[in-house]
């Protein structure tokens, strides 16, 4: 018997701003809702970061047992390391975003945030407190509860001292008293928060302490419609945080996982004689179901496509949007539509396709950078819409009914479809831009104040309009910067790029400037511009920054004859910023250090967890010792556990686990050795040095070293003992070596004088005995 079926489009095509990428997931998705079935269980896990998940139990969960899932993290994870490029901040929060979001798409649960901005590691929930006001993510946290309605909530840790982090104990303090009050009509309204809601269990992960566990889960169980085991899928779904280095092993065979019951209001046995965390409810209304079991296949088996006639739209421009709809089933589908004039019948096999308008209404970017921040709070409020479902939203979609209820939402992806020679099938997403959008390579620059100004400006313009545009580009610059030209007009050829370069020169005395760039096309001024952000594991993104250049002019002295090697780390934007101090730069790969003449530099410089990033560098590390005992000067900053292994530092270091840091960018520091030359040639540092840090002092401090290490500064975080680990310096041969936990990584790239002038301390030639 033939099965019909109603199609409706819902109005235009909407914009997408991401790609679905070939992970094992079709860019089309479709979901089916059909009347009268069972509610499915609802597990919601919060914890406070990406990648602070168990994507064993989720993929258990959702893949398993076929449990509506989400994971909540209360941050993006802007203050953590980028191990896989050197976005750092609001940026690393986006790639970080992205990354949970491929995860998701392999371990089936759906993705919500809060609007806490990762301010950097803190020690206490009382540290944490004062940066996330604990209130405004409790209502976070009911608003996503009200919407998602979970039975059962999970938390990663116990919100207390032992969880290390002062981020991971908010996040189970908050989310334990969101499991209490989540139901309370007086203190979260209705009008504002939803419906109320009575979460019944509550779980906390026993990984980190199995020995309290209340239930052991097998996640290593076989799914033969998928090929793989749960922990096989969690594992590639952990995979995609590779930003942080979690890349993780498929295991085969039995894996145990833990959870600790810590209340349930529903009748479920002793929370030690549990066999199931679905014990005590009724899993005939709320659907439990065992994933290794095929489901029955679902009519009709549609598939829809967008397509594009262009990657880039201009705001309040139309892009024509080729739809195609394809009936893969096995029975023909009879379509009715007022607006479209479908075929009488879609036979198996075939497809439907029409045209469609899309008008750009406004950019595309991620939508909790729209606005400025509030402190570390992200402005914008969150609505209960998980970010896979607002990424969703955004496609392009037709609805189905069939004649036994069954409703049937396709979805796809609105893209610019091209092939490739090398790649093969791309898909890049329809994105709405500026109709000119102009990007300065850099937000902050450094200058060494009334030091000649010489520097070439790189101005990108990027055109979104269909028609060839003339563009006039002018600069706004600071009192005694000149530039060869402060205006240049550009024809703009249909969606073309085009960078001009402006040379300055003049000086600044000491203080903070700020140079504007604007682009004026068609009657109309823009201000600024985007950063791609793009890699190929997540979906590309944007994000915008208005084109100012702040310049700090900082007095920083320069010890004489320079000649600097500079092997780049994780996350790491120090090299160009010792370029702008007028340091002689040359950046050495560790491929090429046995085949470089090392002796001809004064100093080498070795990156940010450059040794944990590059196995390379450490089979190479005898050439930069041996460079130091021939009379070399080695500035290696702060690594991880990798330092602690025989032949890394010249002597040997400890860490505790986890390792000391200084994480009160403003905590007080104390000269342990006010004479030594890194702290006086060839700049005096003083107390005033220390000023407007920012994030932290120092990372991963040894906690013991060799004797033979000199110590200058000590330093500490409120109610700790001092660790004098943050410069540490030994002669070494006839040379001198210095590793430096100091967070100077993150001092330069924002600016900060003091940080500046401690770098060109470290770079001089007096050898430390």
């Amino acid at each position: 018997m033939k099965r019909v079926v109603t199609l409706a489009v819902l109005g235009a095509a909407v914009l997408l701003p991401h790609s679905v990428r070939a992970q094992g997931i079709s860019p089309t998705a479709a979901s089916i809702r059909v009347p009268n079935a069972p509610e499915r269980m609802r597990v919601l896990w919060i914890a406070a970061h990406p990648d602070d998940e168990d994507t064993q139990l989720i993929s258990w969960l959702a893949r398993g047992r076929r449990v509506e899932t989400a994971y909540l993290s209360l941050s993006r994870g802007d203050g953590g390391q980028n191990l896989i490029g050197n976005e750092l901040g609001e940026a690393l929060g986006v790639i970080r975003t992205e990354e949970l979001l491929a995860a998701r798409r392999l371990d089936g649960a759906h993705q919500y945030f809060a609007r806490a901005y990762d301010f950097g590691f803190s020690k206490t929930a009382d540290e944490t407190r004062k940066h996330w006001p604990q209130d405004s993510l409790l209502r976070d946290v009911i608003t996503v509860m009200r919407a998602f309605r979970p039975h059962i909530v999970i938390t990663t840790f116990s919100g207390t001292p032992r969880d290390g982090h002062g981020q991971h104990q908010i996040s189970a303090i908050v989310a334990r008293d969101a499991y209490n009050l989540a139901a309370d009509t007086a203190r979260f309204p209705v009008g504002e928060f939803g419906r109320p809601w009575t979460p019944l269990k509550f779980y906390r992960l026993a990984r980190f302490s199995p020995q309290d566990r209340t239930i052991a889960i097998n996640v290593g169980e076989y799914d033969p419609n998928l090929g793989l085991s749960y922990q096989e899928i969690a594992a590639d779904s952990r995979s995609q945080h590779k930003s942080q280095g979690e890349g993780t092993l498929r295991r085969k065979g039995v894996v145990w996982d833990y959870l600790t019951r810590e209340d349930s209001r529903v009748p479920a046995p002793p929370a030690k004689e549990e066999k199931s965390i679905f014990a005590g409810f009724d899993t005939t209304r709320l659907l439990v179901q065992d994933g290794r079991v095929a489901p029955p296949e679902i009519p009709p088996s549609l598939a829809l496509e967008a397509v594009a006639d262009r990657q880039a739209l201009a705001v309040g421009d139309t892009a024509k949007i080729t739809m195609t709809l394809y009936n893969r089933g096995r029975v023909p589908v009879r379509i009715e539509s007022g607006e479209i004039h479908f075929p009488a019948a879609l036979l198996p096999d075939s497809s439907y396709q029409w045209t469609q308008p899309f008008v750009g209404k406004e950019i595309t970017q991620p939508w909790w950078l729209a606005q400025p921040r509030n402190g570390d709070l992200f402005s914008p409020r969150i609505n209960g819409v998980s970010e896979d479902e607002k990424e969703r939203q955004r496609w392009a979609h037709v609805t189905v009914t069939t004649a036994q209820g069954a409703v049937s939402d396709v979805a796809a992806p609105i893209v610019f479809h091209y092939v490739d020679r090398v790649r093969g099938d791309v898909q890049r997403p329809l994105i709405v831009a500026p109709g000119i959008s102009i990007t300065l390579d850099d937000a902050t620059t450094m200058a060494r104040a009334n030091g000649a100004f010489n520097r070439l400006l790189k101005a990108t313009l990027r055109s979104a309009f269909q028609d060839t545009v003339t563009t006039t580009v002018t600069l706004t610059l600071p009192r005694g910067i000149t530039a060869d030209s402060v205006t240049r007009t550009v024809v703009m050829a249909p969606r073309s790029t085009r960078t001009l370069i402006f040379r300055l020169r003049g000086s600044l005395p000491r203080g903070t400037y700020e140079l504007g760039a604007s682009a004026d096309a068609q009657g109309k001024e823009y201000r600024s511009g985007y950063i791609p952000i793009e890699y190929s594991h997540i979906n590309p993104q944007r994000i915008y920054r208005s084109s100012r250049l702040s310049i700090n002019a900082a007095d920083v002295a320069l010890p004489a004859r320079l000649n600097v090697a500079y092997v780049p780390g994780v996350g790491d934007n120090v090299a160009p910023v010792l370029q702008q101090l007028g340091v002689p730069l040359t950046i050495l790969d560790a491929d090429d250090i046995p085949r470089t003449d090392l002796s001809r530099f004064t100093a080498i410089v070795v990156g940010p967890r450059a040794y944990q990033a590059s196995q390379t560098l450490q089979d190479n590390n005898d050439y930069l010792l041996a460079y130091v005992r021939n009379g070399g000067r080695l500035v290696v900053q702060y690594g991880q556990g990798e330092m602690q292994r025989p032949g890394i530092m010249p002597y040997p270091i400890t860490l505790k686990q986890p390792a000391e840091r200084v994480t009160e960018e403003n905590a007080p520091v104390t000269f342990i050795d006010p004479r030594s030359p890194l702290l006086n040639a060839p700049n005096k540092i003083t107390q005033s040095d220390f000023d407007g840090w920012v994030q932290e002092r120092a990372s991963y401090m040894p906690s013991t070293f060799d004797p033979r290490y000199r110590t200058v500064l000590a330093m500490n975080d409120p109610g700790e003992q001092a660790n004098r680990a943050a410069i540490l310096a030994a002669p070494y041969g006839r040379g001198t070596y210095i590793y430096v936990p100091l967070a100077l990584f993150r001092q330069l790239p924002a600016g900060v004088s003091g940080g500046a002038r401690i770098f060109a301390n470290l770079l001089g030639g007096n050898t430390i005995r």
